[in-house]
């Protein structure tokens, strides 16, 4: 009992350490280290998702900050009474200014183990790792536990080049120590991480979603509904989940979990095929995170891909900073009119436009070469506003729509298209009520936890045959208010 009333103190003295840090740090110092430490509520459930063992346990804790979810481990440990003969702990970070914080709070909490080895390194962990793995003298692990830093990595940068020792490329800190903390795990070893959804999807972290696949099977994937709650007191927007991996072990169900913030109450589970995680007909190898969506709603066997449609979706080619003595708020007819987001408003094409930004473009031979003929176009946003229901918007731009027979499509644009001409009227209007309906907007949340839309990612999405697609278009066609109920009762009519 005197042990809990211990642990129940270093709880509180970790709180009030990590808000401390969240006031008194300034933003450039948490945005040098990438540093964003984990409130107590979430450490303690990510400790919460390790099988119980009575082994010996070398836990792994890189990226520790002042040490609390090596804490939560220890507390669980305690609390459960697990009959451990050792444990090693392993806690990295860099930023030397924690590190005195980081040791005495471990080893408060492991005060009561007869047998703990307690190793805090103020030292950069990809370097050392990257190193001894190189030179097979490194320490193998049977758990680890973390928060990595999210910062992103270049290139030619030494954290890239310190990843490769691990068969890795990738483009953020926070899959760099995901990665080389995977590669230091023993055979059925577990780790669990919090880290950035945006790894689920897109070409950048296609590598990195291959390393896992080869390396681990996913275990239990948390989900918090509300995007902004994970850390909330540091006002990061990026969504987070948290996953557990267990290395080198066959994949099997995966266990959801959600939550509507940081309190975990009323947490729901589910239990789901691998097969719902991962399409292996999905050569990109994107992450889905399930949900309660209702698939009924649709015939799944009859959708097919873009590819398939033979449609192309392409990113807008005019980067506008490259071409900013081109530029020209007003249109006249020896310039070509130029679309940027701003351009389209309620589903529906609108330029010129009195805003911020141009309306047309100086025909050199840069835009000549991009420019796409009269025609039927839709065109989605790359950036979501924060504040926009949906995430995939799409927008029809028509003949009528065109004041000269070409025109310019900025890059902040997706553009729906056939080998860089125009789509068929129906196939066209089609497109609109399908990649604005709810479903969509369902399935593309599956793998994606932020407001940005790609090329890749649309060309991801189910498709209906042209058939049914066609059927859209025409019953889109005969309204002229379009919202998004109406999308919805049409798509789910032409399946029925």
């Amino acid at each position: 009992m005197v042990y809990f009333l211990k642990m129940t103190t270093v709880r509180e003295r970790l709180e009030t350490e990590r808000i401390t840090h969240v006031i008194d740090t300034s933003d450039v110092h948490k945005e040098t280290f990438g540093q964003y430490f984990t409130p107590y509520p979430i450490a303690h459930f990510m400790a919460s998702l390790f099988p119980a063992t009575n082994n010996d346990i070398h836990l792994l804790d890189p990226g520790a900050g002042i040490g609390v979810l090596s804490c939560a481990f220890l507390e669980r440990i305690k609390n459960e009474k697990w009959n451990v003969p050792n444990i090693d702990i392993t806690a990295y970070d860099v930023d030397a200014t924690v590190c005195a914080s980081l040791e005495e709070n471990i080893s408060y909490a492991a005060y009561s183990f007869e047998h703990a080895n307690i190793e805090v390194l103020n030292t950069d962990f990809l370097d050392k790792t990257s190193f001894d793995f190189t030179w097979n003298i490194n320490k193998k692990y049977t758990h680890v536990i973390m928060n990595p830093p999210y910062k992103k990595i270049r290139t030619c940068s030494k954290e890239r080049v310190a990843t490769r020792a691990f068969g890795l490329e990738t483009v953020n800190l926070y899959s760099a120590f995901l990665g080389a903390s995977i590669a230091l795990t023993e055979k059925s070893g577990y780790i669990v991480a919090i880290v950035p959804r945006s790894f689920c999807n897109g070409v950048y972290f296609k590598p990195f979603r291959q390393f896992i696949l080869k390396n681990c099977s996913i275990k239990h994937i948390h989900l918090f509904e509300s995007r902004n709650q994970a850390f909330k007191d540091e006002s990061v927007l990026q969504e987070n989940i948290i996953i557990m991996l267990q290395k080198d072990t066959p994949q099997e169900n995966v266990t959801i979990t959600y939550s509507e913030n940081a309190t975990f109450k009323n947490i729901e589970t589910l239990s789901v095929p691998f097969i719902q995680i991962l399409n292996p007909k999905d050569t990109e190898a994107y992450f889905s995170i399930p949900t309660k969506i209702n698939d009924d709603e649709f015939i799944n066997n009859s959708f097919i891909s873009l590819k398939q449609l033979g449609i192309q979706v392409s990113t807008g080619p005019l980067v506008d900073f490259r071409l900013k003595y081109f530029l020209y708020k007003e249109y006249t007819k020896e310039l070509v009119p130029l679309v940027y987001p701003v351009h389209l408003r309620n589903y529906k094409f609108e330029w010129p436009k009195d805003s911020k930004k141009p309306n047309a473009v100086a025909p050199i031979e840069e835009v000549c070469r991009q420019l796409f003929p009269k025609g039927y176009y839709v065109l989605v946003k790359r950036f979501s506003t924060k504040e926009e229901k949906q995430r995939v918007v799409a927008s029809l731009i028509t003949p009528e729509d065109f004041v000269i027979d070409t025109i310019a499509f900025e890059n902040h644009l997706n553009i729906f298209h056939i080998n860089k001409s125009g789509l068929s009227e129906e196939l066209a209007y089609g497109l609109i009520v399908w990649l604005n309906s709810s479903y969509i907007d369902k399935k593309f949340r599956l793998f994606s936890g932020h407001t940005q839309v790609n090329a890749a990612d649309l060309r991801n999405l189910p498709y209906p045959p042209v058939k049914i697609l066609t059927k859209m278009g025409k019953e889109l066609k005969l309204i002229s208010l379009w919202d998004q109920k109406r999308f919805d009762i049409i798509a789910k009519g032409c399946f029925k």
